[in-house]
This record gives structure tokens, C-alpha cells and sequence, in this order.
């Protein structure tokens, strides 16, 4: 069987990179400001829409481990490798006040990214759907989106439509 994701979730399927204008669409839409980090660099989709030279980035094939990141941010923005998404949630929520992940919104629906979330003092401020991207980005049966987490947020989660999410009858 063949999909998005493989039995194994391997990292393989991680490396897909988002298209230019998502990318600024998500930054302008959260008005990132302050000291902005970039943990997935990839070929720099939004870390060059952040016009700012208050910012940093990591990416693993220039040998900067996110992992390994020692500093603090205001925001971190990003699309992650979804294989690795607690990983990249804990120390994301460790390193910036708000962390901005595009992933399909059911990857913080687990009971342990949940309880990770609550034990670091973070909530969920606003899930942005945003439209898949065309390939190379696969067809997905969840909806994509940009979730911004927010430290010492206690109030109600806001759903906010990106103006080119089509609305289907049932089929991804």
C-alpha cells in the first residue's frame, strides 16, 4: 500500500517544502513580530517572507539541529517534519511563547501531544485551514493547517479559513 503515510511514518515522506505564497500567507495572517526562528529552514519559504533581520533558522542539511537549538524566540513558524512532530512540539513550545506548525490539525489531537501542550502552559489560540498545496504535496484526507500554540493562552480556540479553502462534499 502506498500514501502519505507509510506504515512506519518514515522521514522520507518529511521532506516536502511549502510553496512561497502559503508560507507569506501564514506569516502576514499570525502578524508575526519580535525575534522570529525558523526551525525547518528547507529552501526558506518563510523564513525569507519574515523581512526582519531579528530572526534565526535551523535546517539538518546545513548541519543546524533544531534539536540542539540552545536559544529563545518570540515565534517560531514552520512546517515541520510531520514523522517528528512531539519531538518538534516539545521543544518548539521549550524555545518560543508562540509556535506555529502546518501540519493537518489532527496531529495535535493525540492524548500525549495534548497533555504535553497543558503541561508546558500551552494552548491552542487559533487553527488557520489553509488549501493543500499542489504536488508535489500529496492528496490528504485531513485538513491542513497552520496552528498557532500559545503560551499562558487559556480562552477559546478560534477555526479561521484561508479564502482559497475550497469546501467539499466529503471527498479529500
Amino acid at each position: 500500500m502506498t500514501g502519505f503515510v507509510p506504515k512506519s511514518n518514515s522521514p522520507e515522506k518529511d521532506l516536502v517544502m511549502t510553496p512561497s505564497w502559503l508560507a507569506s500567507d501564514i506569516m502576514n495572517h499570525f502578524a508575526v513580530k519580535g525575534f522570529y526562528l525558523d526551525p525547518c529552514k528547507g529552501e526558506g519559504a518563510f523564513y525569507d517572507c519574515y523581512e526582519s533581520t531579528n530572526k534565526d533558522y535551523c535546517e539538518l542539511s546545513e548541519d543546524r539541529d533544531f534539536m540542539d537549538y540552545q536559544g529563545k524566540a518570540d515565534w517560531i513558524v514552520t512546517n515541520p517534519p510531520w514523522s517528528k512532530m512531539r519531538d518538534f512540539l516539545v521543544k518548539g513550545m521549550e524555545v518560543a511563547d508562540n509556535v506555529v506548525y502546518l501540519t493537518t490539525i489532527n496531529h495535535y489531537t493525540t492524548k500525549r501531544r495534548m497533555s504535553d501542550m497543558r503541561k508546558m502552559g500551552f494552548g491552542v489560540r487559533e487553527i488557520f485551514c489553509v488549501p493543500t498545496p499542489s504536488k508535489p504535496w500529496p492528496a490528504l484526507g485531513f485538513q491542513l493547517g497552520a496552528v498557532h500554540l500559545q503560551k499562558g493562552y487559556k480562552g477559546d480556540t478560534k477555526i479561521t479559513w484561508h479564502p482559497q479553502v475550497i469546501i467539499t462534499g466529503g471527498n479529500a
